[in-house]
């Protein structure tokens, strides 16, 4: 993200594996480095975070990322107001489409709701389409914000580019803002990952049960 090095160490949930060369370790393991037994995990200079939107916030303020999480205090709240409804809203759709079509036969640990996911893209699509901007937080800076970072993570996912689990006809709004985030400066790379293993996964599975 915005240039910023790293070092990209794989951790699967409920395993205790670890590579000698600590390139993996998994979140069961005693190498792995928080109390907090999931993913993602930041480890900067010793200093050890959990929770994604905690990562990004700290990052944003950390390195004065402006453009992506504004200073001035009204629009960084709006900012905010979307980061804290995300969680039971927008990341539903993990566990209603993309974990089930990945994983078909497994237990999930969270129970999938697809009502409260169309309910959240309800929404989401409404969002967008009342504002001028074209992104989640409507101002009048020109790109994305940390806001529409984490909502992509979740609802680009399940489009054709991945594995294509939803049908996106009802959400014309969505497929446009879709559209500029995969134009943004470092989108291939940075989901080169996910798109391998979504080959794989559709692959391995077969036809999609969503489909």
């Amino acid at each position: 993200m915005k240039g910023l090095a790293f070092q990209h160490v794989y951790s699967l949930p409920h395993s205790e594996k670890a590579s000698d060369d600590g390139l993996r370790v998994d979140t069961e393991s005693p190498q792995f480095p928080s109390i907090h037994k999931a993913v993602p995990i930041l480890s900067d200079d010793g200093f050890v975070l959990a929770e994604c939107h905690a990562i990004l916030t700290y990052l944003a303020e950390k390195n004065n990322w402006y453009d992506l999480y504004p200073s001035d205090l009204k629009f960084r709240a709006k900012v905010n107001e979307y980061l804290h409804w995300h969680h039971r809203s927008v990341r539903e759709a993990t566990y209603a489409f993309f974990a089930p079509t990945v994983n078909p036969s497994g237990k999930q640990k969270n129970s999938p709701n697809p009502t409260k996911t169309m309910e959240a893209l309800d929404m989401l699509e409404s969002t967008i389409e009342a504002g001028t901007s074209g992104f989640v937080v409507d101002s009048e800076m020109p790109g994305p914000t940390l806001a529409d970072i984490s909502c992509y993570t979740e609802v680009g996912q399940l489009s054709p580019k991945y594995l294509d689990c939803l049908d996106f006809d009802q959400y014309p709004m969505i497929q446009r803002w879709m559209r500029k985030m995969e134009r943004l400066e470092g989108y291939e790379e940075s989901h080169d990952p996910l798109r391998k293993f979504c080959e794989v996964m559709t692959t391995k599975n077969g036809k999609n049960p969503f489909k």
